[in-house]
């Protein structure tokens, strides 16, 4: 994602969105680094350029929780116009990523124009309807949907027919332990309804099919 075709500031003239695109800081990170920690301030907005990146925590018992999986043209706002907020989760890069951070000062500067604050209304209610699928797809109690809704939750995000996802990151995104996962993956093999392409790499061959097993 080039910062000039960044949706917030498209109604911005010329030279501030230079300005803009000068104040922000681009960085490459290795694989299984971090753009930022628990605890650490949310002093800026992540624009995912390459890569993939996965917010997550962990439980009293030591156990990870995926939050979200960002992907290359994404963008993390998370925390950005709460006054003193901090990050209560890690962001870690689950592949070599390049993103470009831009401060939040920026960030509460260029929403005194209205079209930057309409686009940002817009981008945080995508932002909502993104959490409530996810609230919706944990209560689903029937692991077999459950896990059906998540992937097609991905492949939605990813905008592809495949997922790239290690058993234990879909394990922790959908709170279901690693063997239930693998157990339930194989009879959506066997249905036909997708296929493993790699370790970590699940291919999507019946949409409707998987559709119809979310909705159960």
């Amino acid at each position: 994602m080039c910062i000039n075709s960044l949706t917030v500031i498209s109604g911005l003239d010329e030279a501030r969105r230079i300005q803009i695109m000068d104040s922000a800081i681009r960085k490459k990170y290795r694989k299984g680094s971090y753009l930022f920690r628990e605890g650490d301030p949310c002093d800026g907005i992540y624009l995912l350029h390459t890569g993939k990146i996965k917010l997550c925590t962990y439980d009293s018992d030591g156990r990870e929780e995926i939050v979200g999986i960002f992907w290359a043209g994404e963008i993390i706002w998370e925390g950005i116009f709460i006054d003193g907020s901090e990050y209560s989760y890690d962001a870690v890069c689950l592949d070599t990523t390049d993103c470009c951070k831009i401060p939040r000062q920026e960030i509460e500067s260029m929403m005194e124009d209205p079209h930057v604050s309409l686009s940002v209304i817009r981008l945080l209610s995508q932002k909502l309807r993104a959490a409530n699928e996810r609230v919706l797809l944990l209560a689903t109690e029937d692991p077999k949907a459950r896990i059906a809704g998540f992937l097609l939750r991905q492949s939605k995000y990813a905008r592809s027919d495949t997922i790239v996802m290690r058993l234990e990151e879909i394990s922790a995104s959908i709170h279901l332990r690693p063997e239930t996962v693998s157990r339930k993956i194989k009879e959506l093999e066997r249905d036909g309804v997708i296929t493993k392409t790699g370790q970590s790499s699940i291919r999507i061959l019946d949409f409707q099919a998987l559709r119809d097993t979310y909705k159960y």
